[in-house]
């Protein structure tokens, strides 16, 4: 009864200070504005995917008569679908490139990121509830709880209530309590129009459940921040003081360590540069069958081995077109050599965003902000899944182009050999199939486990605060 009627009291006078007031409309408000220009940009986006993808399949089904192994070259590309939940948490795909061009003997990376946009639109799609939640809620928090406890002490109110027989434990939970009303008053409008706006949009389950286990996140989040801005404001001595540690500690949270952590992970673990990958890829492919060059040393012992095989002297003689069988062979060596290259380079980058997970120890924020993206799906992880299933995509395109060319490219049609329009029309399309669950990866567990360990440890630190004896 104490407790809820300290806790009522402080929700009132919350509510009354008008600077948090103003503070909380003002959240609201940037929430509200971030959502509505996130979901004005993600149709936009959507309509752009759609119509890129549409004009990439026209062109490839359009190209007119031509051998299929001039289609490989002439390529595709491949675009990474936008969701409707990157709205709240876009993640890296603003920096990742939203589409791959896939074409023979070579594997692309991404190209034309979002950042690299620079009108109006984009910048102010940048405010996005997860910059809101990560930077500005938690100073939101300080601000309306560095003197939760300091300000009853400072007024004289607090050595009132301990002359009532009301204990510390009582007014440091009620106070607790009533910083967390304030908070969820401002996050249910949030909560509420996200799940309106997913469950009217999106047909997929799993949108909706990768919406509210971020939530989650972020509850998880604003409790380490609400929970060590009371237990500080118990322990110190002045407002004044709770102030300038709690600001401290975001400023180290929020800009320091996520800073440290990055530049300290590139010189750990540095990424080779663009001409040093493919000078080692040129390299390897040297030790190899070559699909263009039939007369080098890796290509003739491939000759030699196909014609053993079938008996026959000369590759006139065989049933079937030995260049469409060797350019396959050569785009399966190909892909074997760049998915080696491109493994370390991702190996690197995992060791990278490994460190990064760690330095979560150190920071909140960091573990907040991975855990979000990886339950929202807008992490590297989800990206390595899209350009994945593209790589096999293109692989399984090479391989219908070069086995038409093997199979119906035979004697007299060998010479010259085209396929018309039509061909091309019937051959595999690209459609990605995001997860149908929220699947975690190991890598991913890190930060969400470590905010939940900040969790516990910050309501061990706000016990202890609670629990400390004192002189009033």
């Amino acid at each position: 009864m104490v407790i809820s009627s300290i806790a009522r009291n402080e929700v009132q006078r919350l509510i009354r200070d008008k600077v948090v007031t103003a503070l909380g409309l003002l959240i609201i408000l940037l929430i509200a504005s971030s959502i509505a220009t996130g979901v004005i940009y993600f149709r936009e986006l959507e309509a752009q995917h759609q119509q890129a993808e549409q004009l990439a399949r026209a062109q490839w089904e359009n190209q007119g008569e031509k051998n299929p192994h001039s289609a490989a070259h002439y390529g595709t590309f491949a675009f990474q679908p936008v969701t409707v939940v990157s709205v709240f948490e876009p993640g890296v795909n603003r920096y990742t490139g939203v589409s791959l061009f896939l074409e023979g003997h070579r594997q692309n990376f991404a190209a034309h990121s979002l950042a690299e946009d620079k009108d109006t639109s984009r910048r102010f799609a940048e405010l996005t509830p997860a910059f809101i939640f990560t930077y500005l809620f938690p100073l939101f928090i300080i601000l309306a709880g560095y003197r939760s406890v300091t300000g009853e002490r400072e007024s004289g109110m607090y050595r009132f209530l301990k002359s009532q027989g009301i204990g510390r434990f009582q007014v440091i939970a009620g106070k607790t309590i009533g910083l967390w009303v304030v908070v969820l008053l401002i996050f249910l409008p949030f909560l509420l129009i996200g799940l309106a706006l997913l469950l009217f949009t999106t047909p997929s389950g799993t949108d909706v459940w990768r919406f509210v286990l971020m939530a989650t996140i972020w509850l998880l989040y604003f409790g380490v921040v609400a929970n060590i801005t009371i237990g500080v404001s118990a322990l110190v001595n002045s407002s004044g003081t709770s102030m300038v540690l709690l600001l401290s500690l975001w400023i180290l949270s929020s800009l320091l360590v996520p800073r440290l952590a990055t530049n300290i992970a590139s010189t750990l673990h540095p990424v080779p540069n663009t001409s040093e990958f493919l000078q080692a890829v040129q390299n390897d492919l040297m030790h190899g069958i070559d699909g263009h060059n039939p007369f080098s040393e890796h290509s003739l012992a491939f000759q030699d081995s196909v014609l053993a095989a079938h008996g026959v002297d000369d590759i006139a003689d065989l049933p079937f077109n030995f260049r469409g069988l060797m350019l396959q062979e050569g785009e399966e060596f190909e892909k074997r050599i760049f998915d080696y290259h491109l493994g370390k380079i991702d190996a690197i980058h995992q060791r990278q965003n490994h460190f990064f997970s760690l330095s979560s120890l150190f920071s909140p924020t960091i573990a907040a902000r991975l855990s979000s993206m990886s339950v929202a799906g807008t992490d590297m992880v989800a990206f390595r899944h899209f350009t994945a299933s593209a790589e096999e995509f293109r692989i399984a395109l090479m391989r219908e182009l070069n086995m038409d060319l093997k199979m119906n490219a035979v004697g007299e049609r060998a010479a010259g050999y085209t396929v018309d329009g039509s061909f091309f029309a019937q051959t595999i399309s690209f459609t990605y199939e995001r997860p149908e669950k929220v699947l975690l990866a190991r890598s991913q567990l890190i930060p969400i486990s470590l905010t939940m360990l900040w969790f516990l440890l910050s309501a061990i630190f706000l016990g202890f605060a609670a629990r400390i004896q004192e002189e009033v």
